[in-house]
Protein backbone atom coordinates (compact mmCIF):
# COMPACT_ATOMS: atom_id res chain seq x y z
CA UNK A 1 0.00 0.00 0.00
CA UNK A 2 1.32 3.66 -0.79
CA UNK A 3 1.34 5.88 2.13
CA UNK A 4 -1.00 8.46 2.11
CA UNK A 5 1.81 11.39 2.33
CA UNK A 6 3.17 10.01 -1.09
CA UNK A 7 -0.39 10.69 -2.74
CA UNK A 8 -0.65 13.97 -1.26
CA UNK A 9 2.95 14.80 -2.65
CA UNK A 10 2.33 13.09 -6.37
CA UNK A 11 -1.01 15.64 -6.99
CA UNK A 12 -0.02 18.56 -5.40
CA UNK A 13 3.15 18.48 -7.97
CA UNK A 14 0.65 17.51 -10.60
CA UNK A 15 -1.44 20.64 -9.62
CA UNK A 16 1.45 22.76 -9.87
CA UNK A 17 2.04 21.10 -13.04
CA UNK A 18 -0.97 21.96 -15.02
CA UNK A 19 -0.88 25.44 -13.42
CA UNK A 20 2.50 26.21 -14.72
CA UNK A 21 1.22 24.55 -18.22
CA UNK A 22 -2.34 27.17 -18.36
CA UNK A 23 -0.16 30.03 -17.58
CA UNK A 24 2.45 29.33 -19.93
CA UNK A 25 1.15 28.09 -22.55
CA UNK A 26 -1.24 30.70 -24.89
CA UNK A 27 2.50 32.07 -25.05
CA UNK A 28 4.91 30.93 -28.18
CA UNK A 29 8.14 29.03 -27.49
CA UNK A 30 10.44 32.25 -28.45
CA UNK A 31 8.88 33.88 -25.51
CA UNK A 32 9.77 30.93 -22.88
CA UNK A 33 5.82 29.74 -23.25
CA UNK A 34 5.27 26.01 -24.07
CA UNK A 35 3.12 26.63 -26.54
CA UNK A 36 3.29 26.42 -30.77
CA UNK A 37 2.91 30.26 -32.15
CA UNK A 38 0.02 31.16 -33.41
CA UNK A 39 -1.26 29.24 -36.40
CA UNK A 40 -1.80 31.52 -39.38
CA UNK A 41 -5.50 32.56 -39.60
CA UNK A 42 -6.08 30.24 -42.98
CA UNK A 43 -5.58 27.42 -40.43
CA UNK A 44 -8.16 28.49 -38.07
CA UNK A 45 -10.70 28.13 -41.07
CA UNK A 46 -12.59 25.36 -40.66
CA UNK A 47 -15.70 23.88 -38.48
CA UNK A 48 -17.95 25.77 -40.64
CA UNK A 49 -21.41 25.63 -39.39
CA UNK A 50 -23.76 24.32 -41.50
CA UNK A 51 -26.74 26.22 -41.76
CA UNK A 52 -29.16 23.88 -44.33
CA UNK A 53 -28.83 21.22 -46.67
CA UNK A 54 -30.44 19.60 -49.57
CA UNK A 55 -29.86 16.07 -51.10
CA UNK A 56 -29.97 16.45 -54.84
CA UNK A 57 -31.89 13.71 -56.42
CA UNK A 58 -29.59 12.44 -59.44
CA UNK A 59 -29.51 14.11 -62.76
CA UNK A 60 -30.45 17.46 -60.76
CA UNK A 61 -28.33 20.01 -60.34
CA UNK A 62 -27.64 24.04 -60.00
CA UNK A 63 -27.79 24.78 -63.43
CA UNK A 64 -29.48 27.03 -65.79
CA UNK A 65 -29.92 25.70 -69.63
CA UNK A 66 -29.93 27.85 -72.34
CA UNK A 67 -29.29 31.35 -70.38
CA UNK A 68 -27.93 34.55 -72.36
CA UNK A 69 -28.41 37.77 -71.27
CA UNK A 70 -28.21 40.34 -74.31
CA UNK A 71 -24.94 41.89 -72.56
CA UNK A 72 -23.37 38.73 -71.60
CA UNK A 73 -21.83 36.77 -74.01
CA UNK A 74 -19.22 34.98 -71.99
CA UNK A 75 -20.62 32.20 -69.27
CA UNK A 76 -21.12 33.36 -66.01
CA UNK A 77 -19.25 31.44 -63.46
CA UNK A 78 -21.30 28.70 -61.91
CA UNK A 79 -20.61 29.61 -58.56
CA UNK A 80 -21.29 33.61 -59.22
CA UNK A 81 -20.04 36.55 -57.86
CA UNK A 82 -21.12 38.71 -54.36
CA UNK A 83 -24.52 38.36 -55.61
CA UNK A 84 -25.34 41.44 -56.60
CA UNK A 85 -28.46 42.33 -58.83
CA UNK A 86 -26.40 43.87 -61.95
CA UNK A 87 -24.42 40.07 -61.87
CA UNK A 88 -25.78 37.66 -64.67
CA UNK A 89 -28.32 35.51 -62.49
CA UNK A 90 -26.46 32.53 -60.44
CA UNK A 91 -28.56 29.43 -59.51
CA UNK A 92 -27.24 29.65 -55.65
CA UNK A 93 -30.09 32.69 -54.49
CA UNK A 94 -28.44 34.86 -51.85
CA UNK A 95 -29.24 33.03 -48.37
CA UNK A 96 -32.12 31.33 -49.10
CA UNK A 97 -32.01 29.03 -51.82
CA UNK A 98 -30.86 26.85 -55.21
CA UNK A 99 -32.30 27.23 -58.55
CA UNK A 100 -32.17 23.19 -60.13
CA UNK A 101 -32.59 21.87 -63.39
CA UNK A 102 -33.49 18.32 -63.90
CA UNK A 103 -34.17 15.55 -66.34
CA UNK A 104 -37.15 15.30 -68.72
CA UNK A 105 -37.89 19.38 -68.68
CA UNK A 106 -38.11 19.82 -65.29
CA UNK A 107 -37.31 21.94 -62.73
CA UNK A 108 -37.79 23.70 -59.76
CA UNK A 109 -36.78 26.65 -57.02
CA UNK A 110 -36.18 25.19 -53.27
CA UNK A 111 -35.81 27.97 -50.80
CA UNK A 112 -35.18 27.71 -47.22
CA UNK A 113 -37.90 28.92 -45.18
CA UNK A 114 -39.03 27.88 -41.68
CA UNK A 115 -36.79 25.76 -40.99
CA UNK A 116 -37.42 23.48 -44.10
CA UNK A 117 -37.07 23.59 -47.88
CA UNK A 118 -39.97 24.86 -50.11
CA UNK A 119 -40.49 23.85 -53.58
CA UNK A 120 -41.85 25.81 -56.65
CA UNK A 121 -41.88 23.32 -59.49
CA UNK A 122 -41.79 24.00 -63.02
CA UNK A 123 -42.41 21.68 -66.28
CA UNK A 124 -39.97 23.49 -68.17
CA UNK A 125 -36.21 24.86 -68.14
CA UNK A 126 -34.98 27.16 -66.02
CA UNK A 127 -32.95 30.00 -67.93
CA UNK A 128 -32.77 32.57 -65.02
CA UNK A 129 -33.77 32.53 -61.32
CA UNK A 130 -33.26 36.08 -58.71
CA UNK A 131 -34.84 36.86 -55.54
CA UNK A 132 -35.44 40.45 -55.49
CA UNK A 133 -32.25 42.49 -54.29
CA UNK A 134 -34.53 44.77 -51.30
CA UNK A 135 -36.34 42.31 -49.15
CA UNK A 136 -36.02 38.48 -50.96
CA UNK A 137 -39.92 37.84 -51.18
CA UNK A 138 -40.45 38.11 -55.03
CA UNK A 139 -39.09 35.43 -57.17
CA UNK A 140 -38.20 36.10 -60.42
CA UNK A 141 -38.08 32.92 -63.06
CA UNK A 142 -37.47 32.81 -66.98
CA UNK A 143 -38.23 29.39 -68.91
CA UNK A 144 -37.35 28.07 -72.04
CA UNK A 145 -40.89 27.15 -73.30
CA UNK A 146 -40.21 25.36 -76.33
CA UNK A 147 -37.00 26.07 -79.11
CA UNK A 148 -36.84 29.73 -79.33
CA UNK A 149 -39.73 30.41 -76.38
CA UNK A 150 -39.46 32.26 -73.49
CA UNK A 151 -41.68 33.33 -70.57
CA UNK A 152 -40.65 35.33 -67.12
CA UNK A 153 -43.11 34.70 -64.26
CA UNK A 154 -42.74 36.84 -61.63
CA UNK A 155 -43.90 35.19 -58.34
CA UNK A 156 -44.43 35.60 -54.41
CA UNK A 157 -42.42 34.34 -51.54
CA UNK A 158 -43.44 32.08 -49.70
CA UNK A 159 -47.12 31.56 -51.02
CA UNK A 160 -45.66 30.92 -54.64
CA UNK A 161 -48.77 32.67 -56.38
CA UNK A 162 -48.04 34.73 -59.63
CA UNK A 163 -48.50 37.71 -59.87
CA UNK A 164 -48.03 37.89 -63.68
CA UNK A 165 -45.90 36.35 -66.18
CA UNK A 166 -44.95 37.89 -69.62
CA UNK A 167 -42.92 36.41 -73.16
CA UNK A 168 -39.71 37.50 -72.88
CA UNK A 169 -36.43 36.29 -74.19
CA UNK A 170 -33.92 33.77 -72.27
CA UNK A 171 -33.37 36.65 -69.18
CA UNK A 172 -35.10 38.75 -66.88
CA UNK A 173 -33.29 41.16 -64.02
CA UNK A 174 -34.56 43.25 -60.94
CA UNK A 175 -33.47 46.98 -61.52
CA UNK A 176 -30.58 47.44 -58.53
CA UNK A 177 -32.67 48.59 -56.11
CA UNK A 178 -35.37 45.75 -56.50
CA UNK A 179 -38.41 48.35 -57.84
CA UNK A 180 -38.85 46.72 -61.13
CA UNK A 181 -38.50 44.11 -63.47
CA UNK A 182 -36.46 44.62 -66.88
CA UNK A 183 -37.10 41.38 -69.64
CA UNK A 184 -37.29 41.92 -73.36
CA UNK A 185 -35.93 39.82 -76.42
CA UNK A 186 -34.32 40.44 -79.89
CA UNK A 187 -36.62 41.36 -82.53
CA UNK A 188 -36.35 39.98 -86.07
CA UNK A 189 -33.14 40.86 -87.12
CA UNK A 190 -31.43 40.90 -83.96
CA UNK A 191 -30.30 44.54 -83.97
CA UNK A 192 -32.62 45.75 -82.53
CA UNK A 193 -33.74 45.15 -78.76
CA UNK A 194 -36.81 45.38 -77.44
CA UNK A 195 -36.94 46.14 -73.54
CA UNK A 196 -40.01 46.50 -71.05
CA UNK A 197 -40.39 47.62 -67.40
CA UNK A 198 -43.09 45.63 -65.73
CA UNK A 199 -44.06 46.46 -61.85
CA UNK A 200 -43.26 44.29 -59.14
CA UNK A 201 -46.56 44.03 -57.09
CA UNK A 202 -49.54 44.32 -59.42
CA UNK A 203 -50.36 43.30 -62.91
CA UNK A 204 -48.69 45.42 -66.07
CA UNK A 205 -50.86 48.43 -66.50
CA UNK A 206 -51.14 49.34 -70.43
CA UNK A 207 -48.76 48.96 -72.35
CA UNK A 208 -46.47 52.21 -74.06
CA UNK A 209 -43.51 52.44 -76.85
CA UNK A 210 -40.72 55.04 -76.56
CA UNK A 211 -41.51 57.55 -79.20
CA UNK A 212 -37.75 59.11 -79.41
CA UNK A 213 -39.27 62.50 -79.93
CA UNK A 214 -37.37 64.60 -76.97
CA UNK A 215 -36.63 68.39 -78.17
CA UNK A 216 -32.97 68.73 -78.69
CA UNK A 217 -32.01 65.32 -78.95
CA UNK A 218 -30.94 63.29 -82.77
CA UNK A 219 -34.69 61.71 -84.11
CA UNK A 220 -34.40 57.42 -83.56
CA UNK A 221 -32.04 55.48 -85.41
CA UNK A 222 -33.13 53.90 -88.90
CA UNK A 223 -35.58 51.25 -88.42
CA UNK A 224 -35.97 51.77 -84.64
CA UNK A 225 -39.80 51.17 -83.63
CA UNK A 226 -41.55 54.06 -82.37
CA UNK A 227 -45.38 53.17 -83.29
CA UNK A 228 -46.90 49.75 -82.29
CA UNK A 229 -47.60 48.61 -85.60
CA UNK A 230 -43.95 49.05 -86.49
CA UNK A 231 -43.55 46.01 -83.95
CA UNK A 232 -43.34 42.46 -84.38
CA UNK A 233 -46.69 40.23 -83.46
CA UNK A 234 -44.60 39.30 -80.34
CA UNK A 235 -43.50 42.81 -79.80
CA UNK A 236 -47.17 43.73 -79.78
CA UNK A 237 -48.34 41.60 -76.84
CA UNK A 238 -45.19 42.19 -74.72
CA UNK A 239 -47.40 44.13 -71.86
CA UNK A 240 -45.48 46.78 -69.65
CA UNK A 241 -43.40 49.99 -70.23
CA UNK A 242 -41.66 49.11 -73.60
CA UNK A 243 -38.72 50.53 -75.37
CA UNK A 244 -36.46 49.75 -78.74
CA UNK A 245 -33.17 50.31 -78.91
CA UNK A 246 -30.75 49.62 -81.25
CA UNK A 247 -27.82 46.91 -80.49
CA UNK A 248 -24.65 46.12 -81.61
CA UNK A 249 -22.29 43.49 -80.26
CA UNK A 250 -20.30 44.83 -76.90
CA UNK A 251 -23.40 47.21 -76.39
CA UNK A 252 -24.43 47.10 -72.59
CA UNK A 253 -27.38 47.96 -70.42
CA UNK A 254 -27.72 48.66 -66.77
CA UNK A 255 -30.99 49.49 -65.09
CA UNK A 256 -30.05 51.10 -61.64
CA UNK A 257 -33.46 52.10 -60.25
CA UNK A 258 -37.06 50.91 -61.48
CA UNK A 259 -36.97 54.73 -63.29
CA UNK A 260 -33.42 54.64 -65.00
CA UNK A 261 -31.99 52.87 -67.98
CA UNK A 262 -28.54 53.45 -69.35
CA UNK A 263 -27.75 52.12 -72.80
CA UNK A 264 -24.28 52.16 -74.21
CA UNK A 265 -22.04 50.78 -77.26
CA UNK A 266 -20.00 52.24 -80.00
CA UNK A 267 -22.42 54.39 -81.17
CA UNK A 268 -22.72 56.23 -77.88
CA UNK A 269 -24.51 56.11 -74.64
CA UNK A 270 -28.16 57.11 -73.69
CA UNK A 271 -30.07 57.60 -70.55
CA UNK A 272 -33.74 57.02 -70.09
CA UNK A 273 -36.14 57.81 -68.22
CA UNK A 274 -39.72 56.34 -67.02
CA UNK A 275 -41.71 60.07 -67.32
CA UNK A 276 -45.27 59.96 -67.55
CA UNK A 277 -46.00 56.28 -68.09
CA UNK A 278 -43.07 55.78 -70.93
CA UNK A 279 -39.50 56.19 -71.62
CA UNK A 280 -38.36 59.21 -73.19
CA UNK A 281 -34.22 60.41 -73.08
CA UNK A 282 -32.81 62.49 -70.46
CA UNK A 283 -29.61 62.58 -72.23
CA UNK A 284 -26.96 61.41 -74.72
CA UNK A 285 -23.93 61.68 -75.95
CA UNK A 286 -20.66 59.96 -77.55
CA UNK A 287 -18.09 58.23 -76.25
CA UNK A 288 -17.84 54.33 -74.32
CA UNK A 289 -20.40 53.95 -71.47
CA UNK A 290 -19.75 51.80 -68.52
CA UNK A 291 -20.46 50.83 -65.07
CA UNK A 292 -18.90 51.73 -61.84
CA UNK A 293 -21.96 49.63 -59.55
CA UNK A 294 -23.19 50.33 -57.13
CA UNK A 295 -21.76 54.10 -56.83
CA UNK A 296 -21.66 56.08 -60.33
CA UNK A 297 -21.85 55.52 -64.08
CA UNK A 298 -18.19 55.86 -66.14
CA UNK A 299 -17.59 58.00 -69.62
CA UNK A 300 -14.61 57.40 -71.28
CA UNK A 301 -14.42 60.00 -74.48
CA UNK A 302 -12.60 61.18 -77.72
CA UNK A 303 -11.17 64.97 -76.92
CA UNK A 304 -11.79 67.33 -80.26
CA UNK A 305 -8.55 66.96 -81.17
CA UNK A 306 -6.55 64.02 -80.02
CA UNK A 307 -6.75 61.82 -76.72
CA UNK A 308 -9.80 60.64 -74.50
CA UNK A 309 -11.12 62.37 -71.12
CA UNK A 310 -12.49 60.01 -68.56
CA UNK A 311 -15.73 61.49 -66.47
CA UNK A 312 -18.18 60.11 -63.78
CA UNK A 313 -21.78 60.49 -63.45
CA UNK A 314 -24.16 59.91 -60.32
CA UNK A 315 -26.87 57.28 -61.30
CA UNK A 316 -29.78 58.86 -62.35
CA UNK A 317 -28.62 62.29 -63.82
CA UNK A 318 -26.00 62.61 -66.65
CA UNK A 319 -23.93 64.94 -64.55
CA UNK A 320 -20.78 64.38 -65.76
CA UNK A 321 -17.85 65.04 -64.14
CA UNK A 322 -13.75 65.09 -65.80
CA UNK A 323 -11.58 62.63 -63.93
CA UNK A 324 -7.62 63.71 -63.45
CA UNK A 325 -5.72 62.69 -66.40
CA UNK A 326 -3.01 61.54 -64.23
CA UNK A 327 -5.36 58.58 -61.86
CA UNK A 328 -5.05 55.63 -62.69
CA UNK A 329 -6.99 53.05 -65.98
CA UNK A 330 -10.19 51.66 -64.95
CA UNK A 331 -10.00 47.85 -65.60
CA UNK A 332 -11.97 46.51 -68.29
CA UNK A 333 -15.75 46.24 -67.27
CA UNK A 334 -16.53 43.30 -66.03
CA UNK A 335 -20.32 42.54 -63.73
CA UNK A 336 -18.56 41.16 -61.31
CA UNK A 337 -16.23 43.86 -60.16
CA UNK A 338 -18.04 46.24 -56.66
CA UNK A 339 -16.83 49.52 -56.29
CA UNK A 340 -16.17 52.13 -53.96
CA UNK A 341 -15.18 55.90 -54.12
CA UNK A 342 -11.34 55.46 -54.28
CA UNK A 343 -11.11 51.50 -55.81
CA UNK A 344 -12.58 48.09 -56.89
CA UNK A 345 -12.87 44.31 -55.57
CA UNK A 346 -14.76 41.57 -57.04
CA UNK A 347 -15.68 38.01 -55.48
CA UNK A 348 -12.40 36.39 -56.48
CA UNK A 349 -10.23 39.07 -55.05
CA UNK A 350 -9.14 41.14 -58.05
CA UNK A 351 -8.78 44.42 -57.36
CA UNK A 352 -8.37 47.95 -58.67
CA UNK A 353 -6.47 50.35 -56.10
CA UNK A 354 -7.63 48.77 -53.27
CA UNK A 355 -5.91 47.83 -50.61
CA UNK A 356 -7.45 48.54 -47.38
CA UNK A 357 -10.04 45.14 -47.64
CA UNK A 358 -8.73 42.20 -46.06
CA UNK A 359 -7.62 39.04 -48.88
CA UNK A 360 -9.88 36.54 -49.47
CA UNK A 361 -8.92 33.20 -47.85
CA UNK A 362 -12.26 31.43 -47.19
CA UNK A 363 -13.23 30.07 -50.77
CA UNK A 364 -10.04 27.99 -50.62
CA UNK A 365 -10.34 26.87 -46.87
CA UNK A 366 -14.02 25.72 -47.40
CA UNK A 367 -12.94 23.44 -51.01
CA UNK A 368 -10.08 21.94 -48.75
CA UNK A 369 -12.79 21.32 -45.80
CA UNK A 370 -15.53 19.59 -48.22
CA UNK A 371 -12.56 17.83 -50.64
CA UNK A 372 -13.49 14.73 -48.80
CA UNK A 373 -17.39 14.76 -48.65
CA UNK A 374 -16.79 15.44 -52.78
CA UNK A 375 -14.39 12.24 -52.83
CA UNK A 376 -17.10 10.36 -51.21
CA UNK A 377 -19.85 11.63 -53.19
CA UNK A 378 -17.80 10.47 -56.52
CA UNK A 379 -17.57 7.16 -55.17
CA UNK A 380 -21.21 6.74 -55.13
CA UNK A 381 -22.36 8.53 -58.48
CA UNK A 382 -20.91 8.67 -61.69
CA UNK A 383 -22.04 11.91 -62.84
CA UNK A 384 -20.51 13.70 -59.51
CA UNK A 385 -17.12 13.56 -62.05
CA UNK A 386 -18.85 15.04 -65.07
CA UNK A 387 -20.76 17.81 -62.91
CA UNK A 388 -17.75 18.60 -60.62
CA UNK A 389 -14.32 17.33 -62.25
CA UNK A 390 -12.18 19.04 -60.12
CA UNK A 391 -13.89 19.40 -56.49
CA UNK A 392 -16.79 21.12 -54.73
CA UNK A 393 -18.06 23.77 -56.10
CA UNK A 394 -17.84 26.79 -53.83
CA UNK A 395 -20.54 30.30 -53.93
CA UNK A 396 -19.45 32.95 -51.45
CA UNK A 397 -21.65 35.28 -50.36
CA UNK A 398 -20.23 37.34 -48.58
CA UNK A 399 -22.21 40.02 -47.98
CA UNK A 400 -24.56 37.76 -46.17
CA UNK A 401 -21.76 35.95 -44.30
CA UNK A 402 -22.88 32.46 -46.05
CA UNK A 403 -21.36 30.07 -48.65
CA UNK A 404 -23.22 27.41 -50.60
CA UNK A 405 -20.92 24.21 -51.46
CA UNK A 406 -22.05 22.06 -53.68
CA UNK A 407 -20.30 18.50 -53.10
CA UNK A 408 -22.17 16.20 -55.95
CA UNK A 409 -24.93 14.85 -53.60
CA UNK A 410 -26.04 17.55 -51.90
CA UNK A 411 -25.97 21.09 -51.39
CA UNK A 412 -24.93 22.84 -48.25
CA UNK A 413 -25.24 26.65 -46.90
CA UNK A 414 -22.37 27.17 -44.54
CA UNK A 415 -22.10 30.20 -42.14
CA UNK A 416 -18.62 31.70 -42.91
CA UNK A 417 -16.69 32.77 -40.34
CA UNK A 418 -17.21 36.69 -39.21
CA UNK A 419 -13.85 38.83 -40.69
CA UNK A 420 -13.05 42.07 -41.31
CA UNK A 421 -13.65 41.56 -44.94
CA UNK A 422 -17.45 40.66 -44.54
CA UNK A 423 -17.86 43.74 -42.13
CA UNK A 424 -16.61 45.94 -44.84
CA UNK A 425 -18.58 44.42 -47.95
CA UNK A 426 -22.03 44.66 -46.05
CA UNK A 427 -21.54 47.85 -45.92
CA UNK A 428 -20.60 48.57 -49.21
CA UNK A 429 -23.54 46.50 -50.94
CA UNK A 430 -25.92 46.05 -48.76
Amino acid sequence: MIPQRYIIASLFIAAMLLLFAVVQAPRPVSEGGVGAPEAPVIMNLGGYEAQSEYRLTDGWAPRFQGAQDPDQPDAWPFEGGFGTPWEPASPYLADQGLALNGPEGRSEVVLWRGLEWRHYRFDAPLCSARLDPAKGNRLLVTLQMGPGRFETRLLEVPEGRVLWSAQSGPWSRFSWDGRAVLVGFFEPGESRLLLSALPMDAEPGEATLAAWDEVGLPPPPKGIATKLEALSEDGRDLPGLRLEIPWRAGDRVWMPTGGRLWHGGSQGWTLWALEGGRWRRLAAGPGMLNAHPPQRMALVEALPEEGMVRKLSSLVRADWTEVAADALPWPAWDAAWAWRDTGAVDAWDQRWNESSLPPERQRQALFETYRAEWRAAMELRASVKGWLPRGPEVALREPLGVAWIWVGDRVLMVRLVEVERIRTLRKLLR
